[in-house]
């Protein structure tokens, strides 16, 4: 008994161990910006939908393919017929005509259309866009979820960078204060001195909690979008920053937009789409020529008098033609209202184009200024920090004051904080210009 206990127990142990460290890997393991990604598309029900819509869509393009094939049918009738009633010509005299009652009809026919002006294969072709245009839609759903997870990513990165900077200065503040106090002591510097350095240390740890607030708030809404618990708490990559980032011409990006941006080529589809439809419309005023074969077995032969109770079969064969005679003065509105709407469509992709290459020109500019503004914080942080050590050996050699040392911290943490930006800010800038062209 003492045995079974003591494996239970062993069991149970090594189960919570499993558990804690599951938990200590979910917390502490760094997460990159592509495992994310991934946990957010697998996650995301709006991904899902788009999905749904996809495979609609090409259900409905199997189904126009369908129509190319034959179309076979058949039908049974089994009842009861009853005596015929008739008159003469003047409808004086009525009389009864007597039939076999038991009623029998079995028919199956076959027909497969060999001309509609070209409507199967545009039907067909119209189906196929809209599978398109389905899952371009989708892909770009993948871009936007991917996007809103890389932001919140990179949110929660600078703020956790920011921390970092106001944790450094309080403990070079508190550093600071021991020194004061121990000056204080030999009286060579005044209460003032301790007691505004002792506000510096509170203003930067009120700041620390914020930004840990802040970060809380970030990482409860990344964990929702990535489907993770509410305990998560993103720990980033921190080979990010040191990762090169792609760079490319201006030209070179605008050709990589013609190629890949998703809204261009969903104007593209919508343009061809309208083009199929007026093709669609402009086939109904055609005839429509198709084979037909039908057998027909019968009970009672109704066509003799008197009637006969035997079954006959029929069979039939030939080609049949059909005319819409209404689409003389029907299609020539519809076809006006399809070549609208190729025009609204051409009209689209002209404006997506001109959006999309003034979009890549902005997001360009934007990223290369974000790079110019990292090198120049990277160099003014070096500058900032020179110039604190330099006024700080001054103050505690009795040759600066105190307000100089302030200014001096303050520079040095404004430095730190605008580096920390601008270095998030360049890559979110890159994943920015990269969605707008349609290679996120």
């Amino acid at each position: 008994m003492r045995g079974i206990y003591a494996s239970l127990m062993t069991v149970c142990s090594i189960f919570f161990q499993l558990a804690a460290r599951s938990q200590d890997s979910l917390r502490n393991n760094p997460l990159t910006i592509a495992e994310a990604c991934r946990l957010a598309l697998d996650n995301s029900t709006q991904l899902k939908i788009a999905g749904t819509r996809t495979l609609l869509a090409k259900q409905q393009t199997d189904i126009q393919r369908l129509e190319k094939l034959p179309g076979i049918s058949t039908s049974f009738d089994y009842g009861y017929l009853s005596n015929a009633d008739a008159w003469d010509p003047s409808f004086s005299h009525h009389f009864k005509a007597g039939l076999p009652h038991p009623l029998t009809l079995f028919e199956v026919s076959a027909t497969e259309t060999i001309f509609a002006g070209s409507r199967i294969n545009n039907a067909i072709r119209l189906a196929a866009l809209g599978e398109q245009i389905a899952f371009l839609q989708q892909e770009k759903n993948k871009t936007d979820i991917k996007f809103l997870v890389i932001a919140h990513y990179l949110d929660i990165y600078r703020l956790l960078n920011q921390r970092n900077v106001y944790i450094n200065n309080t403990n070079l503040a508190r550093q600071r204060l021991k020194n004061i106090l121990s000056l204080r002591k030999q009286g060579m510097v005044t209460l003032n001195d301790q007691l505004r350095t002792e506000l510096t240390i509170s203003d930067y740890e009120l700041t620390t909690r914020k930004i840990a607030n802040g970060v809380i708030e970030l990482n409860n809404q990344l964990n929702m979008v990535l489907g993770l618990p509410d305990s998560a708490r993103l720990q980033p990559d921190t080979t990010l920053l040191q990762q090169s980032l792609a760079q490319k011409t201006l030209n070179e990006l605008l050709d990589d937009a013609w190629r890949e941006n998703h809204e261009l080529k969903i104007a593209a589809r919508e343009k061809e789409a309208a083009e199929t439809k007026i093709k669609l419309l402009k086939g109904e005023r055609l005839p429509e020529i198709g084979l037909f074969a039908q057998s027909n077995l019968q009970r009672p032969f109704l066509n003799a008098i008197p009637s006969i109770d035997v079954y006959y079969n029929v069979w039939r064969a030939g080609i049949g033609i059909r005319y819409d005679i209404s689409s003389i003065y029907r299609s020539p509105r519809k076809i006006k209202a399809g070549t609208i709407s190729l025009d609204l469509a051409r009209q689209q992709d002209s404006l997506q184009k001109q959006n999309v290459q003034v979009d890549v020109k902005n997001a360009f500019i934007r990223y290369t200024e974000s790079l110019d503004e990292r090198d120049t914080y990277r160099r003014d942080l070096r500058s900032a920090e020179e110039n604190y050590r330099s006024v700080e050996k001054r103050y505690f050699n009795q040759l600066a004051l105190l307000t100089d040392l302030i200014d001096a911290t303050n520079t040095k943490t404004e430095a730190e904080i605008k580096l920390v930006n601008s270095e998030i800010g360049a890559v979110y800038n890159y994943y920015q210009l990269l969605r707008t062209i349609g290679t996120l």
